[in-house]
């Protein structure tokens, strides 16, 4: 461990234009960001800002209480990493598990991932291209949250439950495991995967190639 510290301590800064630009770190970079756009495209931040009128439509009779009980939920799992009546008790507490579980995974992983990802040299310019993209993400989500629910109503939500199905696929098929890794077995992954992406397009271009000229 101490010899990985000196050999980051001596690695050069990069700057936000040569990572953009950088090759060896595209795939980590948008990996970083995709998990920043599926943290604010799953429609946290409209329960936060929202709630009192989300529970209000529910038919909650006291929807303060309820918004302060988000933020109660919230906290606490942080800390640890409209025809009957009870329906509107239903949605309350679905709120409620929506944001624990929000708040031991899509909530922190994120902020964490970036630092796993990347070396000493490019982690300053890709943490703050991960809060860039993750603040204008807050931004829009804001902002557009109220037409779209003007729109379409009490089914608002289903946008971002198939959002969160395409941000968990790609999870699952493009985020590696950094557990126990060094930065540059991380960095040996995604080379593998690029090298294996090139073999492939080179191989359908062959193939194209071959096709056209028989």
């Amino acid at each position: 461990m101490q010899r990985e510290k000196d050999e980051a301590m001596k690695e050069a800064k990069i700057s936000i234009w040569r990572l953009l630009r950088a090759e060896q770190y595209r795939q980590q970079l948008f990996v970083a960001l995709m998990l920043h756009l599926s943290q604010q495209f799953s429609g946290i931040n409209a329960i936060f800002y929202y709630s009192t009128a989300i529970f209000h439509n529910a038919g909650v009779a006291q929807p303060v209480y309820a918004t302060i009980g988000v933020g109660a939920v919230n906290t606490v799992f942080t800390l640890l990493s409209n025809t009957y009546s009870w329906m509107s008790y239903l949605s309350m507490m679905a709120i409620f598990l929506f944001v624990s579980f929000f708040e031991i995974g899509p909530g922190p992983i994120p902020w964490f991932i970036v630092a796993e990802l990347f070396s000493q040299g490019p982690r300053p310019a890709a943490i703050a291209l991960a809060g860039f993209c993750n603040w204008t993400s807050n931004f829009i989500v804001g902002m557009f949250f109220p037409y779209i629910e003007k729109l379409c109503g009490t089914y608002v939500f289903i946008i971002f439950v198939v959002l969160l199905f395409c941000f968990t696929v790609f999870t699952c098929l493009r985020v590696p495991e950094t557990k126990g890794k060094t930065f540059e077995e991380i960095a040996a992954l995604f080379q593998k995967k690029r090298r294996a992406a090139q073999t492939e397009a080179a191989t359908e271009l062959q193939q194209l190639k071959g096709s056209s000229e028989a």
